[in-house]
């Protein structure tokens, strides 16, 4: 695993709230088995045994359809013997209570788990199926599916589905250290190693405390471990999967999908669905997508809001030739904040990353952050961008080794807008930037970069990042196999040359913290030191000085060109005008934060206006402005506070009256 496994615990809770800026999960109450209810009773199950008994462990019962007619209480206890196994489908009755749920478990000496064996020969589809229950925890089982040779149908090793419940939530679910294998179903989503399903059609019904961990999912098709339901409609998610206008998404909740280690899928790996604030996390996922069953990943989301994927490792995802995708991870349709940092990707046919919030019909994905994640000997591209409203890529670390042809960003159908900040890209291979949308060209205008470093190979359409470093950010073991391999050496130029991210968080990949005022170092690892309280705020104005040969990252309004001739400092200043003319950025900001923002300006003649200001900081539609109406430079500065939920600011250079021109330099903004 990448990070100890005493860390798994509440101290990963801890960690993932406190101290990443991602909104606070709660599902630590559900990774410890609730106390056995000591009036709840123990029933035994031993298939080898020669009879049926009364259920006892002296006298078990030895036959699924005798387990499956009783109707199990709060704090009961279904043990299966070690070593024994029992063929056909596990149906179990009853439900335990909050405090008091029903454990299947094994019993009996040894180390053999006990095995169900779903019965290839029916039509059942799942080895084990719980339905219309609540409150189970499930612990130590083998679960696989006898294969006869059949026609291939729906088949899951480990179901659990609810239906129409009363309430409309289907409460508490621990699956804890199972062993899910040879399950081989169709190519169908609804073949798994394990899922949580949400099915009916006339009560809105989702599931809430649900932990899948430390468990084990090899050799199944389609799909290892997911969820999904049949409350998914909202119009962001589009039209697909029949919803057409309907309006039905219901949220599951406090799902944790954690510690547990998937290979040998036909299809995906892990998959989130309709979830609110879902949890992916320390999982291992490798040798994916292996027969070919349509477009896959390894660990992905969808149709989720504020989803949380962080510490997994993926590799040997495939990319087969009915398969479009074949990447580590990915941000699918129907998203809302979905954060992803602190993985380990690599090796995988299809690239790190795919956005594809463009991917459904009408559907779209807002909001989406990668960040400190560590991407090496991935192939075919870095990220593939198939749309997303807002994304912000930051401090991520990118080996791409001799010979490879894989892209850094393929830029495909569906508009993408997003921010790179920060980033260490070394592509020592021949890829680039390609544009896949017929267009023709790389669409750098919906990208913004700041403070990249890009080592290597420097292909046609590189970025214009105005802050870009090219020189080599000297890894401990440039091109090992290990995420320490990538750290920061303690020669590496790229310490202490990133610039300000207001959702930057407190830890790096390794855990180090980072910096809040003085500049971090470049992509997944901190390595310098630093003292916050010496060091000054970061400018988080990029270009301030309009000293690149382009106006990138500033966007023109009217006339609006770079001057050299006319200037405060540096070589360039923007000149806009005549009236009405603007030059203006978009920044990222923290919410609830004053900031100063200053500048340099004068005009061409008096009774034109010239102002530098800030914009659309608060839902208020709230403006701060300094003006300029003098023929020499003069520096003026204004405050303004950002509200609660703010993330951007705009900020600009406007010749607001007049008939002359007005020219703006050195603009910054910081935090006070």
């Amino acid at each position: 695993m990448l990070v100890p496994p005493t860390l798994r615990r509440a101290a990963i809770v801890a960690l993932t709230a406190a101290a990443l800026l991602v909104p606070a999960l709660s599902p630590a109450g559900a990774v410890t088995a609730a106390p056995a209810d000591p009036t709840g009773t123990a029933r035994y199950l031993d298939c080898s045994a020669a009879s049926n008994g009364t259920g006892s462990q002296g006298s078990p019962w030895n036959s699924l359809a005798t387990a499956n007619a009783h109707v199990l209480g709060p704090g009961d206890r279904l043990l299966l013997k070690r070593g024994a196994t029992c063929t056909g489908t596990l149906r179990p009755q009853g439900s335990g209570t909050a405090g008091a749920p029903i454990t299947l478990a094994a019993y009996g000496t040894g180390t053999a788990r006990p095995v169900v064996a779903g019965d290839g020969a029916t039509t059942e589809k799942a080895a084990v199926h719980l339905f219309n229950v609540e409150h189970w925890e499930i612990h130590d089982l083998d679960i696989t599916f006898r294969d006869t040779g059949s026609t291939k149908r729906e088949r899951n090793g480990l179901l659990v589905e609810v239906a129409d419940l009363p309430d409309g939530v289907g409460s508490h679910y621990l699956v804890d250290d199972v062993h899910v294998h040879d399950v081989r179903g169709d190519a169908t989503k609804w073949s798994n190693g394990i899922q949580f399903r949400v099915s009916g059609t006339t009560t809105p019904t989702n599931f809430d405390d649900v932990v899948v961990q430390d468990s084990r999912i090899d050799n199944v098709d389609r799909e290892g471990l997911t969820n999904r339901t049949t409350w998914m409609c909202r119009p962001q998610y589009g039209t697909g999967d029949d919803c057409g206008t309907k309006n039905n998404w219901r949220a599951n909740t406090r799902l944790v999908f954690r510690g547990n280690t998937i290979s040998n899928t036909g299809g995906d790996g892990i998959v989130l669905r309709a979830a609110d604030h879902g949890l992916v996390e320390h999982n291992t996922a490798y040798d994916i997508a292996m027969r070919p069953m349509g477009a896959n990943a390894g660990i992905w989301t969808i149709n989720s809001d504020d989803t949380l994927i962080q510490y997994n490792e993926v590799h040997h995802v495939r990319r087969l030739s009915d398969n479009g995708d074949g990447m580590a991870f990915d941000s699918d349709f129907g998203n809302n904040r979905a954060v992803f940092q602190f993985n380990h990707s690599h090796h995988n046919e299809g690239g790190f990353m795919l956005f594809c919030g463009s991917c459904g019909k009408g559907s779209s994905s807002t909001g989406t952050v990668v960040r400190y994640n560590l991407s090496h000997h991935d192939e075919d591209r870095w990220l593939a961008a198939s749309g997303e409203n807002s994304a912000d890529l930051y401090h991520n670390t990118v080996y791409l080794p001799a010979g490879s042809t894989a892209d850094l960003v393929q830029d495909g159908y569906g508009a993408t807008l997003a921010r790179f900040t920060d980033n260490v890209f070394v592509n020592l291979g021949s890829g680039g930037f390609d544009g896949l949308d017929n267009r023709g060209t790389y669409e750098a205008r919906n990208f913004t970069w700041a403070s990249n470093t890009f080592f290597g190979s420097h292909p046609a359409g590189e970025p214009a990042d105005p802050e870009k470093k090219t020189h080599d950010p000297r890894f401990v073991n440039m091109g090992g196999t290990a995420a320490a391999d990538y750290r920061l050496s303690a020669a590496s130029p790229v310490r202490g040359t990133g610039t300000a991210i207001p959702t930057l968080g407190t830890r790096d990949y390794f855990g180090n913290a980072v910096p809040q005022v003085c500049r971090a170092d470049r992509g997944f690892h901190q390595a310098a030191a630093f003292d916050d309280a010496t060091c000054t705020p970061i400018d988080l104005v990029r270009n301030p000085g309009f000293e690149n040969t382009a106006l990138n990252p500033w966007t023109g309004y009217g006339g609006v060109t770079l001057d050299s001739s006319t200037r405060h400092g540096g070589a360039r200043s923007v000149k806009v005008g005549p009236a009405q003319a603007a030059a203006e950025q978009v920044i990222q900001v923290r919410p609830g934060t004053t900031y100063t923002l200053g500048g340099w300006g004068k005009v061409s003649a008096s009774g034109t206006e010239l102002s530098v200001g800030a914009k659309q900081y608060d839902t208020a539609g709230s403006s701060a402005r300094t003006l300029f109406t003098t023929t020499a430079f003069t520096e003026g500065s204004v405050t303004f506070t950002t509200g609660p939920t703010a993330t951007t600011a705009r900020i600009y250079c406007y010749a607001r009256s007049g008939t002359g021109h007005g020219w703006c330099d050195d603009i910054t903004v910081r935090a006070h």
